[in-house]
């Protein structure tokens, strides 16, 4: 199961989950600006982060929208997945 902790701010501690768009997708990208790719495969999701795409994370019952977070954030995968 892949996962972040907040770890900064007012929410510091807020486990995050990927988050699953209205599209039934998920959301990959380079970087903060850069066009995402929508990803319909959960377990296709390590092989992305392996490459240095950033994962969209959030926690729907904490009320905590989509944020971009970084491979190294990231728990619950390994480069060699």
């Amino acid at each position: 199961m892949l996962f972040a902790t907040v770890s900064r701010g007012k929410n510091l501690g807020t486990r995050l989950l990927p988050h699953r768009f209205k599209d039934d997708r998920y959301h990959v990208r380079l970087g903060k600006h850069g066009p995402y790719i929508p990803i319909t495969d959960y377990r296709d999701i390590p092989s992305y982060l392996a490459n240095g795409y950033s994962l969209e994370m959030s926690n729907k019952t904490e009320k905590h929208n989509p944020s971009l977070i970084r491979p190294e954030s990231i728990q619950g995968w390994s480069k060699t997945f």
